[in-house]
């Protein structure tokens, strides 16, 4: 008995060190981020999850009617309620976030920074508005620029409207070179471009700096390589946001990774 009793406890261990290995990367070839604070959702265009992680994967954006609000109402990534994303994609504390602690903080960026990737993404690349492409004008350039027909869409004006749910209304933008006015009319570009097949992730890794009311993070994004075999690595950017009196947070430093 107590032979088959020590057979069954070395299997026992065997099975346990298998299942906790895990590999190491090394300098030159950055693994990715294997964290548990904040959240991950896939594309709208696809089946949308969230995951406990701190990374951001890639998301891209297929239909021209796509809009943010699909992001809207996600469960807070740490589970206790202490934020989540609005109607319009933007993040919302459901009390004064000057009371979080830096890992709510931090969660609550990660949060904000995927959703500021769908947003300029779906606003540069393609467009996020019905348009209509047989009604369409020529820049100097003979770029056509085709008529926004969403009713919500009268004007430039109303285009940055929309853009400024997720970021500040001080957040610098190109979306000047992508939207007109014509006619009574407003005209989308809607052009398209491939991501970067080489990006990974992104994590937010640290508080740099906070004030009343803009909070300084650190972003690492994350790529495979690229066209010329070098190995992965690492860049390392910076990500701020304001802080509204409501509570609501919008993007103001973002640099799209991908």
């Amino acid at each position: 008995m107590k032979k088959i009793l020590a057979l069954m406890a070395a299997a026992a261990l065997t099975a346990g060190a298998v299942s906790c290995g895990k590999k190491a990367g090394t300098a030159s070839q950055q693994p990715k981020p294997k964290t548990t604070e904040a959240v991950t959702t896939t594309s709208e265009d696809t089946t949308e999850t969230t995951t406990v992680s701190t990374t951001t994967a890639i998301t891209t954006t297929t239909s021209a009617a796509a809009s943010t609000s699909t992001a809207a109402h996600q469960p807070d990534p740490l589970g206790g309620g202490a934020f989540e994303y609005n109607d319009d994609g933007a993040v919302v504390f459901t009390e004064d976030s000057s009371k979080a602690d830096d890992k709510t903080l931090m969660a609550a960026a990660q949060a904000l920074f995927q959703s500021a990737c769908r947003t300029e993404m779906k606003f540069t690349v393609g467009c996020p508005f019905e348009v209509d492409n047989d009604d369409y004008i020529e820049n100097d350039l003979s770029w056509r620029f085709y008529r926004v027909t969403d009713s919500r869409i009268h004007s430039f004006s109303d285009v940055l409207n929309e853009y400024h749910k997720v970021f500040s209304d001080s957040h610098s933008n190109d979306l000047a070179s992508l939207y007109m006015d014509s006619n009574g009319s407003t005209y989308a570009l809607c052009g398209n471009r491939g991501a970067n097949i080489y990006y990974s992730s992104s994590r937010i890794t640290e508080i740099k700096s906070k004030s009343d009311n803009e909070i300084v993070f650190t972003v690492e994004n994350y790529y495979d390589g690229d066209d010329f075999g070098q190995p992965s690595y690492t860049e390392t950017d910076e990500f701020s946001v304001v802080i509204g009196s409501d509570n609501v947070w919008k993007a103001e430093k973002f640099n799209l990774p991908y």
